[in-house]
């Protein structure tokens, strides 16, 4: 969706538009009580030292008034922003040789990047951006791809000081599109935070889809008292694997001193990076179901399929994201039962397609017996494609697309309406990636319309968005998901024949 000027104006000239704004108008420094924290005797023994008693009261300190009494004396011009924020975090926050941030403290400027932002928004708001947002970056991300707003890649997990520097690289994308949206720095902050999401949400799809995978997460003593309260609604983020998707099984395991599996949870959103989150992997957790009986250590390290399971021979060390083999799961639902746990409630994995039980051997097998049958539901016929075709990509490179639909195979004419790669499986975000790129160079070598992406796990379609594709822009459902009629007939309207 490009952004629409006529209905901006309306949310804009509305009651919640005109108020949205005007809160990001007075930012101010929030009340006194916003950004103050307990903290420690010793603490403000040493703030009481340097004369900053006016920042507390009795065991609270105000340490956004701080912070920002500290970078309002500092020098700063948009030219040079990036090189200011850089030293800053270089730096350090040191007032009167007391460290609040230590230099190079990347890890800080990451995990608190949503203090940090508001202060030099309020600051020096025609550059910077506050970041509100804490673990929710997929949300960030998924307003940015809505309205093609432009942002770089997140960086890798352990570069955290390309992860601390990411927040100005925000700032200057988003800067870019108030160029051209003629946004002034307020209107860009209800634009991004209530406006935005609201257009998202009304997209939503609210049902859970079938799991197709469960997982290991673990909750510590901090996170006991959420866990035994959680209802029905409630939700939250936790660490993850990046490949958990929406409506997968989690498993919460309670750690010392419980010891024990303590809920089933679903994914109500794919996993995702979060550049700011401490932990960077994420998952979005809702839907509990409290067990009435607990599956603790000993029941796992004393059971015939759990005992060799890596992961209990690790003592359940590393487990936040770890994946749950199908025969796994049955087998904590087995035990379930034998311990007198009804298990009516709890949700079940289906196989991804019928054809499981048989065992796909390879790449050929999943094309004969799960894609070209697919295909003919498509009311294709085998003469409508071209396996292998020749196609030279470079310099002595020939390359061979398994499927070429509408193709055109004479030698330097090379073309094709759709492409379809098949692939054994596509058990990680990796394996989509490698496929992706892949099957993105045949798509524009052969400028075709679209391309598809099919292994025993299930099948992806790529659309160009306004002209180009993107590697998290696509349609997928797995081979069950074909005998629903909606999907079946949306998937006839995407890449059917007609």
């Amino acid at each position: 969706m490009r952004f629409n000027n006529y209905i901006w104006e309306l949310y804009k000239n509305s009651e919640q538009g005109r108020k949205q704004i005007d809160e990001w108008s007075m930012l101010g420094d929030f009340p006194d009580d916003k950004f103050a924290d307990d903290t420690e005797k010793s603490t403000i023994d040493k703030l009481r030292e340097i004369n900053f008693d006016k920042y507390i009261n009795d065991s609270k300190v105000n340490w956004f008034k701080i912070l920002k009494d500290f970078y309002k004396s500092k020098e700063f011009s948009i030219d040079k922003a990036r090189e200011y924020y850089k030293n800053w975090i270089s730096d350090g926050i040191i007032i009167n040789e007391f460290a609040i941030v230590g230099k190079d403290n990347f890890h800080s400027w990451t995990a608190d990047i949503s203090l940090y932002s508001r202060i030099l928004y309020s600051l020096f708001p025609d550059y910077f951006l506050p970041y509100t947002l804490d673990c929710e970056f997929f949300k960030f991300k998924n307003i940015c791809n809505e309205f093609d707003i432009p942002i770089p890649t997140v960086p890798k997990k352990k570069d955290w000081e390309d992860r601390a520097l990411y927040y100005i690289d925000l700032c200057e994308s988003l800067l870019e599109f108030r160029k051209l949206t003629g946004f002034k720095p307020n209107e860009l902050c209800a634009f991004l935070y209530d406006f935005a999401p609201s257009v998202i949400k009304d997209l939503e799809d609210n049902e859970l889809p079938n799991p197709s995978k469960a997982w290991f997460v673990g909750g510590n003593k901090y996170n006991f008292e959420f866990l035994d309260n959680a209802k029905q609604d409630s939700r939250d983020y936790w660490q993850g694997n990046l490949d958990a998707k929406r409506g997968d099984i989690v498993v919460m395991y309670c750690l010392t001193p419980r010891s024990y599996i303590h809920s089933i949870w679903r994914v109500i959103g794919d996993g995702f990076a979060d550049p700011f989150f401490y932990y960077y992997n994420a998952v979005c957790l809702s839907n509990p179901i409290k067990l009435d009986i607990q599956i603790t250590q000993h029941d796992l390290e004393t059971n015939c399929v759990w005992a060799v399971n890596p992961l209990v021979k690790k003592n359940l060390q590393g487990l936040n994201g770890y994946p749950i083999k199908y025969n796994e799961y049955l087998e904590l639902l087995s035990i379930l039962i034998s311990k007198g746990q009804n298990i009516d409630s709890l949700p079940t994995i289906k196989p991804t397609c019928k054809l499981e039980a048989e065992d796909l051997k390879d790449e050929r097998e999943v094309e004969i017996r799960l894609i070209e049958p697919f295909l003919k539901l498509l009311k294709y016929k085998p003469t409508d494609w071209i396996r292998q075709m020749h196609v030279k990509m470079g310099r002595g490179e020939r390359n061979y697309p398994d499927y070429c639909f509408g193709a055109n195979p004479k030698r330097g004419e090379e073309s094709a309406k759709m492409i379809l790669e098949s692939k054994f499986e596509i058990k990680t975000q990796k394996d989509l990636q490698a496929a992706y790129f892949q099957t993105k160079s045949y798509a524009l070598r052969l400028q075709a319309d679209k391309f598809v992406i099919a292994a025993k796990e299930g099948i992806w379609i790529y659309q160009p968005k306004n002209n180009s594709y993107k590697f998290d822009y696509y349609f997928t459902c797995n081979w069950i998901d074909i005998e629903n009629p909606d999907i079946m007939h949306k998937l006839k309207q995407m890449i059917g024949k007609q």
